[in-house]
């Protein structure tokens, strides 16, 4: 790659050049003028022989005929060295007129917003610097505002997404409601039956509530967190057991295998139950019928690994990719009886960092999805 030059260097070779053409320039314009006076004037090689001898301190009148052309001679070796060093001050200066010109043109194209052009380097390395510095500025605004584009989209794809999930639970307790009032449910176990249905419609509601809720507060950076050290046994049982007959109620099997161990880590209890219990949520949503959902914990490099798997429907590679995303749903279609608004795995992610820990899934189509969770754990004289 070429060397980029400096502008103290090119002011330096400017001037050096300068110098040097001056300097020939004068020296050929004397011996064309000596030639002429020696070719035109009357004895004026005779002359010239008496102004050298002069020059070397032998008294002659000749010389004193030549003043006026020596005169002559100044004034034309002036205009030629004050002539070159207009042509190439102003051939450099030109050079970085231009350049700056560009960067002017590029500055005002950032302020105007816009960002659909590439400035291009120079070769005088200063100045290139400059230039690279606008360009990386004018590449990191555009990824933000292609970021932002993108956000705004996300954010009218989350309001339609919301509004399709809500109505659907609303619809059903209205329905319901209704039923009540109008005396469809006339028997006490008719109006319980209504009733359930309408608390775990609530219960859906509250969850994309929450989501939200929880989402606004890690987009804007203010979710809270209240860390204390967790005996992660006990926690993953009392868990299972939550979750059990949830598995039972849509006819799966649940089961857990928690070591026996103390195994400690540092974490808020509500916002790591807040984790599992997307990750549990999403196994039964998304199992099927008839299928297992495990719970498991190990001790790895450290750390513990939960795992919460199932033998569902799975998720294809290419979604696999995306579900951490923000607003991502690998089940796209609108008509899906599966709610959510897909900020619960964008949230987990953000959750585990928070705890210094990792979240990732595998999954093969067909065969049904793990998903993990790394926590690092803390040495028993820390918690002790």
């Amino acid at each position: 790659m070429k060397t980029k030059e400096t502008l103290r260097r090119q002011f330096l070779r400017t001037s050096v050049l300068m110098l040097v053409l001056a300097l020939v320039l004068g020296l050929a314009a004397i011996i064309v003028m000596l030639a002429i006076f020696a070719a035109k004037v009357p004895n004026g090689d005779k002359f010239l022989l008496d102004s050298l001898a002069f020059l070397f301190g032998k008294e002659t009148h000749g010389p004193r005929r030549m003043v006026p052309y020596l005169v002559l001679v100044g004034v034309v070796l002036c205009l030629l060295v004050a002539g070159v060093c207009i042509l190439l001050t102003l051939r450099l200066t030109g050079r970085i007129t231009a350049t700056l010109r560009t960067l002017r043109q590029a500055a005002d194209n950032l302020r105007d917003g816009d960002l659909d052009f590439q400035i291009l380097s120079c070769d005088l390395r200063e100045l290139d610097q400059v230039a690279q510095s606008m360009e990386s500025v004018r590449q990191r605004l555009k990824s933000a505002a292609v970021a932002e584009a993108a956000a705004q989209e996300e954010r009218g794809l989350l309001m339609a997404n919301l509004s399709h999930d809500l109505r659907t639970p609303i619809t059903a307790i209205k329905g319901y409601v209704e039923g009540i009032q109008d005396g469809i449910a006339n028997t006490p176990e008719k109006q319980r039956h209504y009733l359930d249905i309408i608390y775990n419609k609530s219960l859906v509601m509250e969850k994309l509530v929450r989501n939200m809720s929880d989402f606004s507060e890690y987009e804007l950076g203010r979710m809270q967190y209240h860390f204390e050290y967790v005996e992660m046994g006990p926690f993953l049982r009392d868990l299972g057991e939550e979750y059990r007959e949830d598995a039972r109620q849509n006819q799966m099997t649940f089961h857990d295998q928690i070591p026996s161990g103390r195994y400690v880590v540092t974490a808020d209890r509500s916002k790591l139950k807040r984790v599992l219990d997307n990750l549990i949520s999403n196994a039964i949503k998304y199992g099927r019928p008839g299928g297992e959902i495990a719970l498991t914990a190990e001790e790895y490099e450290g750390g513990l690994v939960i795992q919460v798997s199932d033998n569902g429907k799975g998720i294809s590679a290419e979604a696999l990719r995306h579900v951490f995303d923000s607003f991502y749903r690998a089940d796209t279609a609108r008509t899906s009886s599966v709610p959510g608004s897909g900020l619960g795995l964008a949230i987990c992610r953000s959750i585990v960092s928070s705890h210094h820990g990792k979240i990732w899934l595998t999954s093969e189509e067909g065969e049904g999805t793990n998903a993990f969770i790394y926590l690092p754990l803390r040495k028993e004289e820390e918690w002790l």
